[in-house]
């Protein structure tokens, strides 16, 4: 089995609320990364958890869809890597494994988006890479080329 990027480490004695998701990397006719700002003031690539009876593509374009009320589908994987890290506002630990995808934007939903309290951004790549929550969107940006 091929080793997982992982990002910082596991505390001793800390249990980790395990979180797998998938997240997506797109961009807009001027090269721009469309990026997801919640209320809080964190910056996130589109995605989220994977429901329980989802495979990674289907939670992938479901989360797209409901947090930036845009239809994807799938150009392709990027890879996947493992994040460790306190959430300061619930003060949970959380293992995230990430996999990420290079998907492609079709249009509108005709819904729009579900989530009131995220709002589609378009950042050029080098301006929204030091904003994201987690090190590891960093890095998927990295593996899109």
């Amino acid at each position: 089995m091929q080793d997982i990027l992982t990002f910082g480490a596991p505390l001793p004695g800390v249990t980790y609320i395990s979180r797998p998701g998938a997240y997506a990397l797109f961009f807009n006719a001027q090269s721009e990364l469309g990026l997801v700002r919640t209320d809080g003031g964190r910056y996130f690539l589109a995605g989220g958890g994977i429901e329980p009876g989802e495979d990674r593509e289907t939670a992938l374009l479901r989360e797209v869809r409901e947090e930036t009320g845009l239809i994807a589908e799938v150009h392709r994987p990027l890879g996947a890597a493992v994040e460790y890290y306190l959430d300061n506002k619930n003060g949970l630990y959380y293992k995230k494994t990430g996999h990420f995808y290079h998907v492609a934007i079709l249009g509108a939903a005709p819904e729009g988006k579900t989530e009131a309290d995220h709002h589609l951004l378009w950042l050029p790549p080098a301006q929204a890479a030091p904003l994201f929550y987690h090190e590891m969107y960093r890095w998927a940006l990295g593996l899109v080329g």
